[in-house]
């Protein structure tokens, strides 16, 4: 017997995550499909959220929308399932030349940008404990999300549901019919695939342009260390709710396994030995698989030939700030047939 859903929703990273809370606030009937693979970016990720990034020190795509859209919606989660994930945090940036420090104080001086910065010459916590270098600057309205407890949270807040189950998406059982899609004893209107890197192996929408990136991290205690504040320079020192801090991230555009390796370890060790001063404890050492783009923009919408196929995906490293938002532009899409943003429109490259 067949049993009826509106949506199936396949991935529980944070886009599948966001998806599944939001269509079930609409009423909506979902089922999510999840295999929790080792390397998923969403369970190594530090959920940081940063209006000013860069080298150049630009203001992020859709930034002035994003910030408080997120904020909002982290919010309402944390209300819902009862725990705290949404901390703002500002960033602290070091400079260790001339140049950067003119570069910054050149670019956040701009009128679109000045709400995001402070000025100060305030080390707070980090007195004693970083190197200093020849100046220092502030980012405002920044903030970390503690992704993990936020997936973990919601997992249990599924199960108890019984509206997930923990194990791979076999697309060979997937059959299309008029107006629905049928997976195993479901049917259902759509299946969404919010699958990150996987999303490559994907039959359907696995030609898309997608760029991945592989990250590593360390995750460190800094005995005597009170941060308040993320800390940038070459990487980013992230304090955590449990006491420790992340360390992150490497980029590698070339590998082809989620794997930790030493040459990546040693990379993160070198950098954070030039900001640091005071001893630290190497806790953990994590990798993960980054679902970016082509363009670094999302990919979102209905397959071109069977529209019961849906994609949200290719957040990215930006992932924590995008996702929000425009999982609600998809479901605005999706249950109200509102436009998809041109650049997120999954299919703005011609690839069929």
């Amino acid at each position: 017997m067949k049993t009826e859903k509106d949506y199936i929703i396949v991935g529980q990273g944070l886009t599948g995550t966001l998806l599944a809370h939001a269509l079930l606030e609409k009423g909506k009937t979902i089922h999510v499909f999840d295999n929790h693979h080792k390397g998923a970016s969403s369970t190594v990720a530090a959920g940081i959220i940063n209006p000013v990034t860069g080298r150049r020190f630009v203001k992020s795509w859709k930034i002035d929308e994003l910030i408080p859209f997120a904020k909002k919606r982290y919010q309402e989660l944390e209300v819902l399932l009862g725990a705290k994930f949404y901390y703002p945090k500002n960033v602290l940036r070091v400079f260790f030349s001339a140049k950067d420090e003119n570069t910054w104080l050149e670019k956040t001086g701009a009128p679109h940008l000045e709400k995001y910065v402070l000025e100060t010459d305030d080390l707070g916590a980090f007195e004693g404990k970083i190197k200093t270098g020849v100046g220092i600057g502030e980012i405002q309205k920044s903030a970390q999300m503690d992704m993990p407890l936020l997936l973990k949270k919601s997992k249990a807040y599924f199960l108890n549901k019984k509206i997930i189950n923990v194990e791979p998406f076999d697309y060979q059982q997937v059959k299309m019919g008029d107006g629905v899609v049928f997976y195993k004893n479901i049917k259902a209107k759509k299946i969404i695939f919010c699958e990150g890197q996987q999303g490559r192996n994907n039959p359907w929408f696995g030609h898309l342009p997608f760029e991945v990136a592989k990250g590593e991290v360390l995750l460190i205690k800094i005995p005597d260390a009170n941060f308040d504040k993320m800390l940038k320079h070459k990487l980013f020192v992230v304090p955590l709710p449990d006491g420790l801090y992340w360390v992150g991230s490497t980029y590698d555009w070339n590998s082809t396994d989620d794997l930790p390796t030493e040459k990546a370890k040693l990379n993160l060790i070198e950098k954070l030995n030039k900001i640091l001063t005071v001893p630290y404890e190497i806790i953990d050492h994590q990798s993960a698989i980054r679902p970016t783009t082509f363009d670094r923009r999302p990919f979102l919408g209905l397959h071109p030939q069977y529209d019961c196929l849906a994609i949200v995906n290719g957040m990215g490293t930006k992932g924590t700030s995008l996702a929000p938002y425009f999982v609600q532009e998809f479901v605005d899409f999706l249950l109200e047939g509102k436009m998809i943003n041109k650049e997120a429109d999954a299919f703005r490259k011609q690839v069929y």
